[in-house]
C-alpha cells in the first residue's frame, strides 16, 4: 500500500510541477532562462495583456509578465516584460512600441533597438510608444487613393444612371412596339408552322436539288464546254464571212447596186399597179365575138379625146 501511495504522490507532485511550469509559461516567466527584465510606461496599452508577446522585428523574443497602474492616480500603465533571447542587446534608447500583429487586434510590444552605444540593464525603463492600429495603418495607406476611388464611385454612379435611363428608354419603346413584336412573333410562328407543314415538300425539293447537282457532277461539262466553244468559233466564221461580203448573204448586205436595183423594181412595179388600176383595159381584152373590140378601142380612144 505505501508503494502505491508513493506513486501516487510522485505522480501529483510531477503534475503539479508541469501545471506551474506551464502556468509560468503562460504568463511568460520562464525558469530555466530568467532573461533580463524591463519596464515600459503607457498611456494606453491598446488590449496589451500579461502573456503577450515581445517582438523584434516581427520575431518573439519575450513576453509581457505584468501590467499595472501607477500610483498618483495618474490613469498610466506601466507594463513589465522580459526578454528571453540572451542574443539580443537592448541598448538604452531602444523603444518599446505597442502595435498590432493581426487583424483580430492582438498587440504585443515591438523593440526598436535603438544605436547607443551602452546597453540597457537589468529593470531600466525603456522609452515607450503608442503604434497606430491595423486599421489606422490600412487608413493610411489608402488615404492617397481616397480621391480616385471617390471618382470611380462617382463615374460608377454616372454609368448607372444612364444605364437606368437605356432601361427606361427600351421599356417604353417596347410598350410602344409591343403590337408590333406580337405581329412579328405571330409572323414567325405562322412561318414556322408553315415549314412544319411543308416538311415534306421541301425534303422532296431538296432531293430534286440533290438529284440535279448529281447529274450536273456527273455530266461530262468539259465536252459540252468544249462543243458550245466550237459552236461560238462556226458562228464568229459565219459572221466574218458576212461581214466581208463573202457568200450570197454577204453579197445582199454588203453590195449596194442590190440595193438600188430591188429598190427600181419595186417603183416600176408600183407604177404598173397604178397604170393598171386607172387603164384595165389596156392589159385585160375579152369578147364574146372576136377581134371586134380591138377594132372600137381607138375610135374609143378618139372619142375620148374629142
Amino acid at each position: 500500500m505505501r508503494v502505491k501511495e508513493i506513486k501516487v504522490g510522485i505522480l501529483a507532485l510531477i503534475g503539479f510541477v508541469v501545471a506551474y511550469l506551464g502556468f509560468n509559461y503562460m504568463k511568460g516567466n520562464s525558469l530555466f532562462n530568467k532573461g533580463l527584465t524591463f519596464y515600459s510606461i503607457y498611456q494606453d496599452v491598446e488590449g496589451l495583456h500579461v502573456g503577450s508577446k515581445v517582438v523584434l522585428n516581427g520575431f518573439p523574443i519575450g513576453k509581457v509578465k505584468s501590467i499595472t497602474f501607477l500610483s498618483g492616480g495618474s490613469g498610466r500603465l506601466m507594463a513589465e516584460y522580459v526578454v528571453t533571447d540572451e542574443s539580443i542587446q537592448v541598448s538604452e534608447n531602444t523603444v518599446a512600441q505597442i502595435l498590432s500583429t493581426d487583424i483580430f487586434g492582438s498587440k504585443a510590444i515591438n523593440l526598436i533597438i535603438g544605436d547607443a552605444a551602452n546597453l540597457a540593464q537589468m529593470g531600466d525603463t525603456l522609452s515607450s510608444a503608442e503604434a497606430k492600429g491595423m486599421m489606422a495603418e490600412i487608413n493610411k495607406r489608402i488615404e492617397p487613393y481616397e480621391n480616385q476611388v471617390k471618382s470611380l464611385f462617382a463615374q460608377v454612379d454616372t454609368l448607372l444612371s444612364s444605364v437606368k435611363i437605356t432601361v427606361n428608354t427600351l421599356n417604353a419603346m417596347l410598350i410602344e412596339e409591343r403590337g408590333n413584336i406580337n405581329e412579328i412573333t405571330t409572323n414567325v410562328a405562322s412561318i414556322t408552322k408553315n415549314l412544319d407543314d411543308n416538311s415534306e415538300h421541301i425534303s422532296s425539293s431538296l432531293a430534286n436539288i440533290h438529284a440535279l447537282t448529281d447529274s450536273l457532277s456527273k455530266a461530262d461539262i468539259k465536252a459540252i464546254l468544249d462543243n458550245a466553244n466550237l459552236a461560238v468559233v462556226s458562228m464568229k466564221e459565219a459572221m466574218d464571212k458576212v461581214n466581208n461580203g463573202n457568200g450570197t448573204m454577204g453579197k445582199m448586205l454588203n453590195d449596194s447596186s442590190l440595193y438600188i436595183n430591188l429598190n427600181k423594181s419595186a417603183a416600176d412595179l408600183d407604177v404598173l399597179l397604178k397604170d393598171m388600176q386607172e387603164h384595165p383595159k389596156r392589159y385585160v381584152h375579152f369578147s364574146l365575138w372576136g377581134g371586134k373590140d380591138k377594132e372600137k378601142e381607138p375610135q374609143d380612144s378618139k372619142k375620148s379625146d374629142n
